[in-house]
């Protein structure tokens, strides 16, 4: 997801092709393919549940040929992914420039509970003041959506109902 957003991106080989069909992508295989591993690790645990379910902990053949394969898958499996995990987490990329950027857009949006909440304890009216709240976030949020700064802290701070703040 953060990859999606261009917040942090796996490591790409100089060479290494993101999409056989769109030029541009660079698909987070490694972390594709961990996710697919954790979910076929998921389904090794099922294996044995189900034999121990049918042959009430009796030590036959079916028990012990499905428990030596289950186990076994699961090791590797697991070590598969946590070697994965090391060779992202290695070679992470963090572009600070662009979060900085999602966090500028998002935050004051995200402050406006505790805004609220401090103008009412300084007395303002609690619903009077999510209504402008919410009026100052919709005309904010239209700002961001077409591309320009999020001013919602302005508009707040400009609203004299929000001065004691």
């Amino acid at each position: 997801l953060l990859q999606h957003k261009k917040e942090l991106e796996e490591p790409f080989e100089k060479s290494q092709i993101g999409s056989s069909a769109m030029a541009y992508k660079r698909n987070p295989m490694r972390c594709e393919r961990i996710n697919s591993l954790a979910r076929f690790l998921q389904t090794l645990c099922l294996n044995p549940a189900e034999t121990a379910s049918t042959q009430w902990l009796e030590r036959t053949l079916d028990d012990s040929a499905n428990r030596r394969l289950a186990m076994s898958e699961a090791f590797l499996t697991s070590d598969a992914i946590l070697q994965l995990v090391l060779n992202v987490t290695n070679g992470l990329v963090v572009n600070e420039r662009v979060i900085e950027k999602h966090l500028t857009e998002e935050l004051p949006f995200m402050a406006t509970e505790t805004i609220l909440m401090a103008a009412s304890r300084r007395g303002g009216d609690r619903q009077t003041l999510h209504e402008q709240i919410r009026v100052h976030s919709m005309e904010a949020g239209a700002r961001v959506k077409r591309g320009e700064s999020n001013n919602l802290m302005q508009l707040i701070e400009a609203n004299p109902a929000f001065s004691a703040v």
